[in-house]
């Protein structure tokens, strides 16, 4: 990400008046001097101001830039994780086809397809992998629901900015991704499911509570809970 240096320079201006001087006008030269310091002292308060708001704006700036480094950096390695998890049940899935059903066309697996599978139980668990299943869906799992939810929750404060005002607007996000998930899966989503969008959801609306977008929630949310369903449908 390109960052933009944003230098500020303050010009110093300097009024200068020439004024006459006579001897029967004493007044008029106290009244000429006091209007040079007026104007004189105007011009400072102006610098200082100009420069304190050219600060300010640097500062906001730089913290701007920070913040949007650590978030895309935490949105890029939440999504490398995603993809990483769902291409292992994938290939775990097109393993256990060849090994069972020769006539099997793998190249013709979509994902919907696998999850008909995986729900309906047309696939053969071997003791290994429910055991793995099992692991990973378990209360400390990495698909359980404390740490399932704890990643989306992760996901939504780093594509906010960490603005709690868009609180809401991400758990309807993360809501839609919750459908999404139900129709690819073709049924109910496992209960597993359904308590880790209600622990993230709490998280959420705590720490808006608590600190008092988007289409790629709805994305990361999808890709969650058909993940964690999948796993959770080896474990039967």
């Amino acid at each position: 990400m390109n960052t933009n240096q944003i230098t500020s320079a303050t010009n110093a201006y300097q009024t200068s008046e020439t004024y006459k001087k006579t001897s029967d006008s004493k007044a008029a030269e106290a009244k000429t001097a006091a209007g040079t310091e007026t104007a004189d002292s105007s011009a400072v308060v102006y610098e200082k101001n100009s420069t304190d708001k050219a600060s300010t704006r640097n500062s906001k700036n730089k913290n701007y830039v920070t913040l949007s480094k650590e978030n895309k950096a935490v949105i890029a390695q939440l999504k490398a994780d995603a993809e990483q998890r769902t291409a292992q049940l994938r290939s775990l899935v097109e393993s256990m086809i060849s090994k069972q059903n020769q006539t099997f066309q793998i190249g013709t697996l979509t994902d919907e397809k696998m999850f008909e599978m995986l729900r309906k139980g047309q696939l053969e668990v071997s003791p290994e992998i429910r055991a793995k299943a099992q692991a990973d869906i378990a209360e400390d799992g990495y698909w359980g629901v404390e740490q399932t939810s704890e990643r989306l929750f992760s996901f939504a404060k780093a594509i906010s900015g960490g603005d709690t005002e868009k609180a809401e607007d991400l758990i309807k996000a993360m809501e839609k991704g919750f459908k999404q998930a139900t129709k690819s899966w073709g049924d109910t989503l496992p209960d597993i499911c359904q308590k880790t969008l209600d622990s993230a959801t709490e998280k959420i609306r705590s720490w808006a509570k608590d600190s008092s977008g988007s289409s790629e929630m709805a994305d990361a949310a999808q890709n969650a809970f058909e993940t964690q369903a999948g796993t959770s449908a080896l474990d039967k």
